[in-house]
């Protein structure tokens, strides 16, 4: 053997001893993946959680997490990623790096409205959730947008996705395209809308519009996104609808109509406006769909207001809707609350935000002037939002905003014909 054969062979003996160790060491699958020595295998929650303060305050304990080792050391120079995942909050920061205790922080500021607020922490992986509570503060500023001629059609609004914002006014529905543009005239061909009062997108972006200038003229008309205007329904079993007030559309697209003065939803066809009853409640007026079509939620007001019927208090309910369309029975969520409750919606989270006026237990004319949005959580909190008194304005109905308008914000209308946009932080629900 030459030496140059002798010094190969030997190279490739070193070459192989020191892989080997290597490939003893590697992982196939066959076992458990074991991490370097101070990499961080987990963290935990170091203090922090379960807070209760203000909205829009910050909290008065930062949200700190502990990394530690495989070891269960504390592992320095970390960096951990904190994320607001409920309640449209802010941190000061959106990482931290871990001391040499393995500690990592960062402060908290709470949202624009009483809900719910969920922070999430993440190092390499591995999460922890931190949960907080923001209790009724400082009301937010209401920014005016618009301001419509007034009257006792304007009172709803909707938007849709890059087509804007649509408001009913006294003649007419309104529209804008994008935010700061001037409010037109819907321009329509066939029926002529006179007096809209419940305005509502259906999932094709057909506009739905019930109006009710005179009795015998209440009918619900349906307007096409090239704006071709439809009567869709003009009551039941031969009867004009009494007072028909709110609509709200759901998954598949029907149509649920609020009648206050029948004490009566109404359920229509959007393919040939066939109506039904659906269910029966005194002087229904707001309604919204759950997240999930299982429930609709309901505002009514006092019927003794427009109808001549008894004086019964508003109050917030709800009623499920079976696999088959049927209603259950009804839920009493707010009970004896105010005068009249109005216009609901949505944020994807599930909270729900209601207009109320009127509010009982405030005394005098204090309470009757009062008008307010209010906030229901999931888990069966209500609290107050902001408020407004008359003779300034008076709020009737809400809605979320949509692209290019802001989908964060709830923008509220009332009979002055003001439009006004309050920042939330939460998504609203989506039309679908």
């Amino acid at each position: 053997m030459t030496p140059t054969s002798r010094s190969l062979i030997t190279l490739a003996t070193l070459t192989i001893l020191t892989i080997l160790p290597s490939l003893a060491c590697h992982d196939y699958g066959g076992g458990p993946t074991l991490l370097p020595p101070g990499e961080p295998a987990a963290l935990e929650i170091f203090s922090g959680d379960d807070q209760t303060g203000g909205t829009g305050q910050e909290l008065p304990e930062p949200l700190s997490v502990r990394v530690f080792t495989q070891e269960g050391e504390a592992a320095a120079d970390v960096t951990v990623r904190f994320e607001v995942t409920a309640g449209g909050g802010s941190l000061s920061a959106s990482t931290a790096i871990t001391d040499i205790d393995g500690i990592a922080s960062v402060d908290w500021t709470l949202g624009a409205s009483p809900v719910w607020n969920r922070v999430r922490a993440d190092a390499r992986g591995s999460e922890v959730d931190f949960h907080a509570w923001a209790e009724p503060g400082t009301p937010p500023e209401l920014d005016l947008v618009y301001e419509a001629p007034a009257g006792a059609s304007s009172e709803d609004l909707a938007f849709w996705p890059g087509r804007g914002l649509f408001l009913g006014s006294p003649g007419a529905i309104l529209h804008a395209a994008v935010p700061g543009a001037n409010l037109t005239e819907l321009a329509l061909t066939g029926e002529e809308i006179h007096g809209p009062v419940g305005i509502a997108f259906g999932p094709a972006g057909d506009l739905y519009a019930c109006e009710h200038v005179r009795p015998e003229c209440a009918s619900v008309k349906r307007i096409t996104p090239s704006g071709a205007c439809e009567i869709l329904s003009d009551g039941f079993e031969g009867e004009p609808f009494a007072l028909p007030n709110y609509m709200a559309v759901d998954g598949s697209g029907e149509i649920y109509l609020s009648a206050s003065c029948a004490d009566m939803i109404y359920r229509i066809s959007p393919l040939d406006g066939e109506t039904e009853e659906f269910l029966a409640i005194p002087g229904p007026n707001g309604l919204a769909f759950s997240n999930d079509y299982s429930y609709l939620y309901i505002t009514n007001e006092n019927p003794a207001l427009f109808c001549s019927g008894p004086f019964i208090p508003a109050g917030l309910f709800r009623v499920a809707i079976g696999t088959d369309g049927e209603p259950g029975n009804i839920e009493t969520l707010v009970d004896g609350f105010a005068i009249a409750g109005d216009g609901l919606a949505f944020d994807v989270e599930g909270n729900l935000y209601a207009v109320f006026t009127g509010i009982q237990g405030c005394g005098g004319m204090e309470g009757l002037l009062k008008s307010g949005v209010f906030v229901y959580t999931p888990d069966g909190r209500f609290n107050e939002f902001f408020s407004v008194d008359m003779p300034g304005d008076i709020i009737t109905n809400i809605a979320f905003g949509a692209a290019p308008f802001d989908p964060y914000a709830l923008y509220c209308y009332g009979f002055t014909g003001r439009l006004y946009r309050v920042e939330v932080g939460i998504k609203g629900q989506p039309l679908t």
